[in-house]
């Protein structure tokens, strides 16, 4: 009887820990999919996290359009060539740094605060894909409560309500990014 109560108990805080994580997930996936975008709001610095697609290319597109803030371009790969993914006379400007270092989001995130404090920077525009901008957020804002983060996002075309094939091939993603995203709520 008490094995059979125990069995019970555990299979009850099984399931409402797996219904926490499917409504987590439900909001997760919401959110990156209607994330605010701040794009009016005047800052002094742009940030770009490399890693996806169309990430340099809205960085170096917002940075043209406002030449007196100052452009990172954080966790570029030691192996790519920098100019056949910024233009000649991005790379000229002494507003430009490339951070070649970084080879995570919390090294990103640590980069980005010591480009920040070197240039006097306090509002900063935040460009990374939607999937990845929780956790980005959450990390920058964790390790400089000083600074400002204003998200813009780039959308990805990750869509779970694609065909079966492709769905489980999303929701394997963002069930990765989901559980990472958690990892630092408890870690950081």
């Amino acid at each position: 009887m008490v094995k059979l109560r125990l069995r019970l108990l555990f299979f009850l805080i099984l399931t409402v820990l797996i219904l926490f994580f499917i409504i987590g997930f439900i909001k997760f996936y919401n959110d990156i999919k209607n994330y605010k975008s701040y794009n009016k709001i005047l800052v002094e610095g742009i940030a770009v996290l490399t890693g996806g697609k169309g990430r340099i290319d809205k960085g170096i597109e917002l940075f043209k359009a406002s030449p007196n803030n100052y452009l990172i371009i954080s966790g570029v790969d030691k192996s790519i060539k920098i100019i056949e993914v910024v233009p000649k006379d991005i790379l000229n400007s002494n507003k430009v740094f490339i951070d070649r270092k970084s080879e995570t989001t919390i090294d990103n995130a640590e980069e980005i605060i010591k480009w920040s404090r070197k240039n006097s920077i306090t509002n900063i525009r935040i460009i990374t894909s939607d999937y990845h901008m929780p956790r980005s957020m959450l990390i920058l804002s964790k390790k400089s409560e000083s600074l400002n983060f204003f998200p813009d996002p780039v959308k990805s075309d990750i869509n779970i309500r694609k065909n079966i094939s492709e769905n489980f091939k999303s929701l394997l993603f963002l069930s990765e990014e989901y559980l990472k995203y958690l990892f630092c709520h408890l870690v950081l």
